[in-house]
């Protein structure tokens, strides 16, 4: 289905509010049972990068962003003791969303998510979803309730359409229909154009839009990435599980001071997470040389510039850095 005559994609990109949402784990040491001060909230919980089951706190946390810019927003810290699930989580995130939207939202999730109350919760809000779907939930060509894997094998190539998005191009079939939690949606069978067209390399995409085309659905849901590499960013260079404070309202704090350099970094460089923090960087080292150079024409002591320069660039590192700047 082609786009809406009155909204160019390139409109619809600068306008449209995309929340994404995901779960990561910041993962710990399991402590021994004589252990008398454990950090507080862990449990097993299944990786889905490492696969087996990992110690730490599961984090879901939802981000809102659009193509120019993504900020993480919220998150919630899964407690199996608590008995609410991921999805309750998730489902009071989005329910705390409040706003008059001038255009469409999106809200996207992987495969994980897309349960029936979630998608119901978002459609409440005036929220659409475009989701990435297990390859068995149930669709209902002609009426008939088949499995998406099973479905795919009966399509050949000349019944899909290519898509290119970014650098990837795919072969899309176009499904229009119910699916099981739905009674109206689109699901995209997707495979990308260079493997073949097998169970194992299907992707299926749901949009709850059916105005979107299929390069739309796609586009957006590649934006899911985003979250991705904040999770990433967040662990390597801001320590986003490196606490080591064993109160779980300790630990709440530590995350929300995560989240509030994440945002500034972002909002500062109106770039993404890495460009902000090299830029904060560059603008505390520019001011560390400032302040070397005035002590130095000033002729203080270089004990005296250690004990009164910022406290990450103190001691040996410091002397090496400075006399060379010097």
């Amino acid at each position: 289905m082609d786009p809406s005559p009155d909204r160019t994609p390139s409109q619809a990109d600068e306008s449209t509010t995309v929340p994404s949402m995901d779960d990561t784990i910041g993962q710990k040491t399991k402590p021994s049972s004589r252990a008398a001060r454990a950090i507080q909230g862990c449990d097993w919980h299944y990786s889905h990068n490492d696969h087996p089951s990992v110690w730490g706190h599961s984090l879901v946390w939802r981000m809102v962003h659009t193509f120019t810019q993504a900020f993480p927003f919220a998150f919630r810290l899964y407690d199996k003791a608590a008995g609410r699930s991921k999805i309750d989580l998730a489902i009071e995130m989005f329910s705390s969303l409040k706003g008059k939207w001038a255009q469409p939202v999106y809200v996207l999730m992987d495969s994980w998510y897309p349960s029936q109350a979630l998608i119901e919760a978002c459609l409440k809000q005036g929220f659409h979803v475009i989701a990435m779907l297990k390859t068995n939930r149930i669709l209902y060509p002609k009426g008939i309730a088949i499995q998406a894997k099973e479905f795919a094998r009966y399509i050949e190539p000349n019944d899909t359409r290519l898509v290119t998005v970014g650098s990837e191009r795919y072969r899309v079939y176009r499904y229009e229909g119910a699916l099981n939690g739905l009674d109206d949606a689109v699901v995209l069978l997707a495979w990308k154009a260079d493997q073949p067209m097998t169970p194992d390399h299907l992707h299926v995409v749901l949009s709850t839009d059916r105005e979107l085309s299929d390069e739309e659905i796609l586009r957006y849901y590649a934006q899911r990435w985003t979250i991705e590499c904040f999770f990433r960013q967040a662990k390597d260079q801001l320590k986003l599980d490196g606490y080591r404070v064993r109160h779980v309202r300790a630990v709440k704090r530590y995350w929300v001071v995560v989240l509030l350099a994440c945002v500034y970094s972002i909002a500062e460089s109106q770039q993404d997470l890495s460009s902000g923090l090299e830029l904060l960087r560059s603008r505390k080292g520019h001011s560390v040389v400032e302040f070397i150079d005035d002590a130095a024409k000033q002729e203080i002591p270089i004990d005296v510039i250690k004990k009164t320069a910022p406290y990450r660039l103190r001691g040996p590192c410091l002397s090496l850095r400075a006399w060379k700047l010097l």
